[in-house]
């Protein structure tokens, strides 16, 4: 194995035994980046020498150009750089590089080629790769164009095939990716409309819809084509419909027994007991009301539709399922469907091996369950946002508070808190809404009324208990009570209310990622790392805030890479994620960008906190260690290490903060 260099999205070398290599100069990276995009492609040494040293005379450039040849040659596997004749050339088989494995797929046939080439292309070609000179610059600009327009090209063509094809959840990932590159690409867009409308998800047909006409809009100045507004029509006429047929009150759920496709009578039970664990790890949601298994499966045999079983069940959504097993391999496929309009939500296929059939299927089951959850409550959200406030009913009420938490505004907040004081006006027993109304005030607390910590704490705290009064198994309430508990540095009893809300429904992906973060200020990096990690492959299409609540964990995990990848994906889900990055850079060496994200994270602070009045560095450490309750001083020590290092004033008076009350980010994306 050779040397692998990376091109795309930046500049690394890695060595036969894949660690980092580094170059002495920018100039021998930049030589071996030119050799490196066609590995085995020969150039002439006058070539190199005019795109590196233009300004210097022949003789000259010819002498610098034989000098990092040789820095380079000493970094590289002998025989990575060869000399053929007057020119120079890569051994494909002693260097190789991302480039070449983008061109490869590029030209590979259908379709082979453009499904590898989203996972193949990182980024533009060099980006961030300074070197001054204009012929190299040139060069660079014309070749990542070039490889750019290519791998949109592929890339789209392939979206366009999983759009045909109704292939959702591959679908939806790519465009996602597409549009991180090309946000106004209007065939992206209609592509990713016709994907949600493929598997009856209208409203997310709707909201794609805005974002490409807002795109086009601040990109082109242009509006959206006649084919566009057309789908826009169909998602709009199907919302409407959709309105106006729901039923009001607690959502249903009913689980059709599965049914046996393998042909054999003797894998019936499997069916079976594969619907039988999806009723019973559903009904762990309080939200929800899951229709018991005698009442669902006396349904099985009958040819009625999906709002025939709806209305004659009372249910609002269907999960039905298959089961094939063949030849040492069983095929699980799922599909959830509103009986109020008769679209699928949501479908998935699981494959698994017989052998450890036992074992996968209680994963398959939580993966069902998590994102099932997900979607019901993602519906009903979008349906009732479309209702007049005094039809909203105590469901619907708590579903619009959480999305005004979710804002992260005053008014976001303001909106929340009102919503949540109706649904407790309408069932003062529903300990649903008195969380909410907790939520509310411990977001208020932690994000934007840092100046009126006690009372919100406080408030927050009443209404958490109030609500495990109504019902103590109420997973929500117990994870407010024990992270209030957490920041107020009783780790005992926070422990073990937090245990129990992770016990009460291990399924729910937001408890899980807020118990990720919660884990890692325990002391518990690991665990905490792989529960957040958990959280987002449960829920593959998490908001940004599971990122950000991932990132720290995996930081004091000794993931620091990764955690700095997470965190970069959410830099302003709260006020101290730039600290983190900063910290994280600094252990990682590169002191220049850890500089950057400190002086980041004091603006943050700055603009958010103290509400633009002067603040000195040391005011904005010492609430930084203010509102991150560490249970190990290890892992304070480590955290003041980085900020160090990122040219933050750390002093041990800082390290020691403790407010009165504690503070936090918020849970639930505040």
């Amino acid at each position: 194995m050779g040397a692998d260099i990376t091109l795309l999205g930046g500049f690394s070398v890695r060595g036969p035994d894949g660690a980092p290599l580094a170059l002495p100069t920018r100039k021998a990276e930049a030589l071996l980046a030119l050799l490196a995009l066609r590995p085995g492609s020969a150039l002439t040494r006058d070539r190199v020498a005019g795109l590196l040293w233009p300004a210097s005379a022949e003789p000259q450039a010819r002498g610098s150009l034989r000098q990092t040849l040789a820095q380079l040659r000493r970094c590289l596997p002998d025989g990575a750089v060869e000399a053929v004749g007057d020119s120079l050339r890569l051994d494909p088989a002693l260097a190789t590089s991302d480039t070449a494995r983008l061109e490869a797929a590029l030209a590979a046939n259908e379709p082979q080629g453009p499904a590898a080439v989203a996972g193949l292309y990182a980024g533009r070609l060099l980006a961030d790769f300074p070197v001054g000179e204009d012929p190299f610059e040139e060069w660079r600009r014309l070749e990542g164009e070039r490889l750019h327009a290519l791998a949109l090209d592929a890339m789209g063509r392939r979206l366009a095939d999983l759009a045909a094809r109704g292939e959702a959840e591959e679908g939806v990932a790519l465009g996602e990716r597409l549009l991180a590159l090309d946000p106004a690409s209007e065939e992206t867009h209609r592509a990713l409309m016709r994907l949600h409308l493929a598997r009856g998800a209208r409203p997310a047909a709707l909201r794609q819809y805005e974002r490409c006409r807002d795109a086009l809009r601040g990109a082109l100045g242009v509006a959206p084509s006649r084919e566009t507004e057309e789908l826009a029509r169909e998602a709009r006429r199907a919302v409407n419909a959709g309105v106006a047929a729901e039923p009001q009150g607690p959502p249903g759920v009913a689980v059709l027994p599965f049914a046996n496709l393998s042909g054999d009578p003797e894998q019936e039970y499997l069916a079976l007991g594969i619907a039988e664990d999806v009723i019973r790890e559903l009904s762990r949601f309080r939200s929800l009301a899951v229709l018991s298994r005698q009442a669902a499966f006396g349904l099985r045999d009958t040819a009625l539709s999906p709002q025939e079983i709806g209305a004659r069940l009372g249910c609002r959504f269907l999960l039905t399922g298959s089961v094939r097993r063949g030849a040492g391999t069983v095929r699980i496929g799922c599909e959830l469907t509103d009986t109020a309009t008769g679209y699928h939500l949501w479908a998935e296929r699981f494959d698994a091996p017989c052998d450890g059939l036992p074992q996968l299927q209680d994963e398959i089951v939580r993966r069902v369950v998590g994102a099932l959850a997900v979607r019901i409550d993602d519906q009903l959200l979008r349906q009732a946002r479309c209702r007049s406030a005094g039809q909203l009913q105590a469901y619907d009420l708590w579903l619009r508070g959480l999305d005004g938490l979710r804002r992260a505004t005053p008014e976001g907040l303001a909106e929340a808190q009102s919503l949540f004081h109706r649904a407790t006006e309408l069932d003062p027993n529903d300990a649903r809404a008195w969380s909410g109304l907790s939520l509310s005030h411990f977001n208020d607390w932690s994000c934007l009324a840092w100046e009126r910590w006690d009372e919100c704490e406080a408030r927050a705290f009443d209404y958490a208990r109030r609500a495990l009064e109504l019902d103590d198994n109420d997973p929500v309430a117990q994870f407010i009570v024990g992270r209030i508990l957490l920041y107020r540095r009783e780790f005992g009893p926070a422990e073990r209310h937090l245990e129990r809300a992770e016990a009460l429904n291990p399924n729910d992906t937001h408890i899980l990622s807020n118990l990720a973060l919660c884990h890692a200020y325990l002391g518990r990096a690991e665990r905490a790392a792989a529960m957040a990690r958990e959280a987002m492959r449960l829920n593959p299409f998490h908001e940004a805030w599971y990122c950000a609540f991932a990132a720290m964990p995996h930081m004091l995990a000794g993931e620091l890479e990764a955690g700095v990848e997470l965190g970069l994906k959410a830099p302003d889900a709260s006020v101290d994620m730039r600290a983190y990055l900063a910290c994280a850079h600094a252990h990682l060496g590169d002191r220049a960008e850890a500089a950057r994200q400190a002086e980041a994270y004091l603006e943050t602070y700055r603009g958010n906190i103290v509400k633009g009045r002067p603040a000195e560095p040391e005011e904005a450490v010492r609430w930084m260690f203010m509102v991150n309750p560490f249970r190990r001083a290890a892992d304070t020590a480590f955290i003041a290490e980085g900020l160090r290092g990122a040219g933050l004033p750390v002093s041990e008076e800082a390290m020691a903060a403790v407010p009165p009350r504690g503070r936090v980010a918020a849970a639930w994306g505040g």
